[in-house]
């Protein structure tokens, strides 16, 4: 069986949900539903999908969570890591942060599976 589709299919989905957002990285996906939830699935190398780091390959879309609770507007997925923001202007990340790109003030050799919470809300200057 080949590892590739070739044509869209719908992914099942053990409940139903209505997904309002997608975002995807290099090998893994996310989905953003009405009701704020976000999933995850795919690889999990440097912990971008928010799962743990005992999770290293999700197949199907996972529920993360860490982020249950918390009000998700919007998804965003880089190469190796993932973004999210909140209705207050929060942002959540994880993943890779070997060129800072979490945001932390720090690098990181390795992924972390930790969600960190970031407020952007002081940077804009109008």
């Amino acid at each position: 069986m080949s590892p590739f589709l070739y044509r869209p299919v719908p992914i099942p989905s053990p409940l139903p949900i209505t997904v309002i957002q997608v975002a995807c990285g290099n090998s893994h996906s996310l989905a953003l539903t009405k009701g704020g939830q976000v999933f995850s699935w795919g690889l999990n190398s440097h912990g971008q999908l928010g799962l743990g780091k005992g999770v290293p390959l999700q197949p199907i879309p996972a529920l993360v969570r860490s982020l249950t609770g918390v009000p998700v507007t919007q998804v965003a997925a880089g190469g190796t890591h993932t973004l999210a923001l909140t209705l207050p202007g929060l942002v959540y990340c994880c993943g890779a942060n070997r060129a800072g790109q979490l945001g932390l003030n720090r690098v990181d050799e390795k992924g972390t599976t930790a969600l960190y919470l970031s407020s952007y809300a002081n940077c804009i200057k109008s």
